[in-house]
């Protein structure tokens, strides 16, 4: 008998700041970071604060951490070898470190899933 597949439903991207801001190289690499830039998401389960912590990096300098409260999901996507695409959505000069960066994470659609 055939194998069906059913495509997913689509998810909408989530909106999140950046938390960690002031603690890593954020600050220092201020002036090459724009809206629309990639960014790459990497799970920490080793990290002693949060065991569902997922990094931020842009290139190989970490900016942060997706905020504990929002990235159960996004871990759990990863843990799966699921594909997401992070990008900065948007900058705010000044105030609260952790507002300064807003991230845009979208689950992509890969293979199918076997329904």
């Amino acid at each position: 008998m055939p194998q069906l597949f059913v495509a997913e439903p689509d998810i909408p991207p989530l909106h999140l700041s950046l938390a960690g801001f002031q603690y890593h190289r954020a600050e220092g690499i201020w002036p090459f970071l724009r809206p629309g830039l990639e960014l790459r998401l990497r799970r920490e389960p080793w990290n002693r604060h949060d065991p569902l912590a997922v990094a931020v990096y842009y290139r190989r300098e970490k900016l942060g951490y997706l905020p504990r409260t929002d990235n159960a999901a996004v871990a759990r996507w990863l843990d799966q070898g699921r594909t997401l695409r992070a990008s900065i959505a948007g900058l705010a000069e000044g105030g609260y470190p952790r507002g300064r960066v807003q991230l845009r994470v979208q689950l992509t659609h890969g293979a199918p899933v076997l329904s």
